[in-house]
């Protein structure tokens, strides 16, 4: 069997053109404390160190600590 280049191609082109871009929000915390660019927040079981938070009023953090 042999791989051809333009058939590969358009594979990728019709992946590329199905594709939607979303954001999946599966949790909400409560934000306890903020300071020196710091929130605290609490309920956010699912948060993975270096994933991206979205904060009320379009602000977005990265999760450290957890």
């Amino acid at each position: 069997m042999e791989i051809r280049a333009d058939e590969i191609s358009k594979i990728i082109r019709q992946e590329i053109e199905g594709f939607e871009a979303g954001i999946d929000q599966s949790e909400v915390g409560a934000v306890l404390s903020v300071g020196d660019g710091i929130a605290r927040i609490y309920g956010l079981e699912k948060a993975m160190a270096g994933g991206i938070l979205e904060i009320p009023h379009g602000v977005f953090g990265v999760g450290l600590n957890l």
